[in-house]
């Protein structure tokens, strides 16, 4: 099983997103050197969150490490140039937008090679 961690913490907001997801956000007490060790090392990675009132006990939390196999990477990146799209005015079609978009994020990364 990979790195985890339970802090107490208070649920300060949420919001919502074009992708149909959520920002969650949390406040904790002052962290031991440890469990800030452990949040950085898990900054930007997938994961579930848990949330109640009361700690949980550890036949509660699941064992087996959490998969993303909702969406690929170039699925998600695709889904983020569609609203992109849609909210610089919805011009022309999508899939020519798509395509002009990823070529230019080619090239960007050419760029920056050896």
């Amino acid at each position: 099983m990979s790195e985890r961690i339970q802090v107490p913490a208070i649920f300060t907001g949420f919001s919502s997103r074009a992708d149909g997801g959520a920002r969650l956000s949390f406040a904790t007490q002052e962290l031991s050197e440890s469990d800030f060790g452990i949040l950085k090392r898990l900054h930007q990675s997938f994961g579930y969150v848990l949330f109640a009132p009361n700690e949980f006990k550890e036949e509660e939390v699941p064992a087996q490490d959490a998969s993303d196999e909702t969406k690929s990477p170039s699925q998600r990146l695709r889904a983020v140039l569609f609203i992109l799209w849609k909210q610089r005015g919805g011009k022309g079609e999508f899939e020519s937008y798509y395509r002009v978009m990823m070529d230019q994020f080619i090239n960007d990364v050419k760029k920056i090679l050896d």
